[in-house]
């Protein structure tokens, strides 16, 4: 009785492997079965049954490719290289796609994303995206620009901000947003939004303002409703940190330039975006090249280096580098012109050498000048032993 039973058991296991191990080719035609049944679920599971299978099997002739080759079966290599190439499935339509998608756009949000992620990996007719659209006209002019990004559905994207786009804003305006319309405003500039399932075009809407923003200060300013030839106030700026020097403001787009004395302009056109410029000289990091700057050597030559750091946001240009030490340390060369430290950026100075006539603390008195005028300096202890 124990072995009858245990033979009945044996076949309905091998029925039910057999059952599992469906081929790829019935796998396909369950997914389009699915599809045409409003199953987006049973779609994706057979599916996904259907490359694992056609991977199973692949992995299986490759083995066995390889075991025919280690037993000098050629013969059987052969046919299980042919079996290996002979493996493939029918890749997903474009009206299957489409149709699929139908079915996912229909699902709750959280189900609708996952199953949008995972067409996106699966077919390659599904790759929503936004196009972003800027125009502007008037007399004399008109432009006309678009930019197509990729999104994956269900995730978050930024929007571009006003400083994302290059436009002439003297022509175009200010950016005030993004509309699923041309005429009216569904997003802010740099907003977060959840990409769309299908693809979008968002426009550029543009507003007729004059803004004046610092980056330094936090400051930002906005005018509207003005017009060509309007005479726009400046806003007056402070810094409690007496190293940043004011140097006017410039608009990116166009080049204009306010001088730092300057307390009104004139607009052109339909609008400006004005940034403020800082300049800024930061010496610091003085070392000696082969020795302790705390402890070189009396009477000897050493070569020092110092860095120059630019924290504003105008470059400074042709600056004039002065060192001098206090008695009993001699200063050998170290003067010259640095032609531009551009804002953000810092310069390592080489050329400064110094000799230590006796032992002692002394002090090193370092000046930057730029063309305009502006100075920064520091001092610095160098220990001669």
């Amino acid at each position: 009785m124990r072995r009858r039973i245990t033979g009945i058991v044996a076949v309905l296991l091998i029925a039910s492997a057999v059952l599992w191990a469906a081929d790829v080719s019935e796998l396909r035609t369950a997914f389009t079965d699915a599809i045409a049944d409003g199953d987006a679920s049973a779609a994706i599971s057979n599916y996904d049954d259907m490359i694992a299978q056609a991977e199973k099997e692949y992995k299986k002739a490759e083995r066995s490719y390889e075991k025919a080759l280690e037993a000098g079966n050629m013969q059987k290599a052969m046919e299980a290289r042919r079996d290996m190439y002979s493996i493939s499935y029918d890749a997903m339509t474009r009206d299957e796609t489409d149709d699929l998608l139908s079915l996912i756009l229909s699902e709750d949000e959280e189900k609708k994303a996952e199953d949008a992620a995972w067409l996106m990996d699966n077919s390659r007719y599904y790759n929503p995206s936004i196009t972003y659209e800027w125009s502007s006209s008037g007399d004399g002019y008109s432009f006309s620009y678009s930019s197509k990004s990729s999104v994956v559905p269900g995730e978050e994207v930024t929007l571009p901000d006003k400083d994302s786009i290059r436009v002439n804003r003297s022509i175009s305006g200010v950016l005030t947003g993004w509309g699923i319309t041309p005429d009216e405003v569904t997003y802010a500039p740099g907003e977060t939004i959840i990409a769309p399932y299908t693809d979008q075009t968002l426009y550029a809407i543009w507003d007729t303002a004059v803004i004046f923003k610092d980056t330094v200060t936090g400051m930002e300013q906005e005018v509207s409703d003005v017009k060509d030839g309007d005479i726009i106030d400046v806003p007056a700026l402070a810094n409690d940190d007496d190293s940043f020097v004011f140097a006017g403001w410039v608009d990116p787009s166009t080049g204009e330039y306010i001088a730092p004395d300057e307390t009104t302009f004139e607009l052109e056109g339909n609008g400006a975006e004005f940034e403020a410029l800082w300049k800024n000289a930061e010496l610091s990091d003085l070392e000696a090249r082969h020795y302790s700057i705390d402890a070189l050597p009396v009477n000897t030559q050493a070569d020092l280096t110092f860095v120059i750091s630019n924290n504003g946001t105008e470059d400074l240009k042709n600056v004039e580098i002065e060192c001098t030490g206090e008695d009993g340390l001699t200063v050998l060369s170290g003067n010259g012109v640095i032609r531009s430290v551009g804002a953000g950026d810092s310069v390592t100075v080489q050329g400064l050498k110094v000799v230590g006539k006796e032992a002692g603390d002394y002090m090193l008195h370092i000046t930057a000048t730029d063309r305009d005028g502006d100075v920064w300096s520091a001092d610095f202890t160098v220990t001669v032993e």
